[in-house]
C-alpha cells in the first residue's frame, strides 16, 4: 500500500466530516478511497491514454487561456486532464508564467497558480 497527502480547503474538509458523519464512511481516509475509486472508475483509462502532444508554445496560450476563463486557485493536473496535455507540459508551463510573475503558487509546497 501506499500512502498520499492532499491539501483541501476549510469546506471541503468540513463536507468530508459530514459525509463521515451521515455513515457514508467508516473514516476520511475510507471515504478518501471510495472517493479515487469511483473517480478513476467514471473517468475510465481511455482518457487517461488520450493526451495530445503538442509544441510548448502551444501549450503555454491553452494554459493561459484556461488560466484567463477559471479565475482563483487552479490545479495543475486538473488543468492538465481537462486539456488533454501532459502533466509534466502544464507544470512546465505554469512555473514559467510564475518565474515571469504572472501567475502565483500559493499555500507553500503545493503547486496551485492562481491567476
Amino acid at each position: 500500500m501506499k500512502r498520499f497527502s492532499a491539501v483541501v480547503s476549510d469546506e471541503e474538509y468540513r463536507r468530508a466530516e459530514r459525509l463521515v458523519g451521515a455513515g457514508a464512511a467508516g473514516s476520511i481516509a475510507e471515504l478518501v478511497r471510495r472517493a479515487v475509486k469511483a473517480y478513476a472508475e467514471g473517468l475510465g483509462a481511455g482518457k487517461l491514454l488520450n493526451l495530445r502532444e503538442i509544441p510548448l508554445e502551444q501549450a503555454r496560450r491553452e494554459v493561459e487561456g484556461y488560466l484567463k476563463s477559471h479565475r482563483g486557485v487552479v490545479w495543475p493536473d486538473e488543468m492538465a486532464e481537462e486539456l488533454g496535455v501532459d502533466y509534466r507540459v502544464v507544470l512546465e508551463v505554469v512555473r514559467e508564467l510564475s518565474m515571469e510573475g504572472r501567475v502565483e503558487e500559493v499555500e507553500a509546497g503545493v503547486e496551485v497558480a492562481r491567476v
